[in-house]
């Protein structure tokens, strides 16, 4: 039941991305998604042990564990007012010393929240996002990883 939430909540967090007409950023302008990080780097970032990553398309890769998913996704940044802006119900707060600029969105009720981690880069926006866990564990997890992205571009 939980993965089925947590797939529920990637297909419902690309479409409401998607309705805001932010557009996914260009696959070949920039690193592959599946190079940003290694099964290792997730799994120490985490502290759960994740199989091999799997491509979401050519902008974006997952790792799962058995309750746990990880993704990235790239975006085109040229939006990134909207993105920042949030949608209703969604609790945007900035985050320091990441890229550009960065972001934390949550969602959710206070027994289950979903956090997501928005860096934004030049030209690409990567969310960063660990479906499992507390906010708090999600949101420390997501600014490992983003450290770990940013030190290879």
């Amino acid at each position: 039941m939980k993965s089925n939430c947590s797939r529920h909540f990637i297909f419902a967090a690309v479409g409401a991305l998607a309705a805001l007409g932010l557009g996914m950023a260009d696959a070949q302008a920039g690193p592959a998604p599946c190079s940003l990080l290694s099964s290792a780097e997730i799994s120490a970032a985490v502290g759960v042990t994740v199989g091999a990553a799997q491509p979401i398309g050519t902008t974006g890769c997952s790792w799962s564990a058995p309750h746990m998913i990880v993704t990235v996704s790239l975006w085109d940044a040229s939006k990134w007012s909207k993105m920042k802006a949030g949608l209703p119900g969604v609790t945007v707060s900035s985050v320091a010393g990441l890229g550009d600029d960065a972001f934390f969105s949550t969602l959710g009720s206070a027994e289950k929240q979903f956090t997501t981690l928005t860096i934004k880069k030049g030209d690409t926006a990567y969310v960063i996002k660990v479906y499992g866990g507390s906010a708090a564990e999600q949101m420390s997890g997501e600014k490992t990883l983003a450290g770990k992205v940013l030190a290879k571009l």
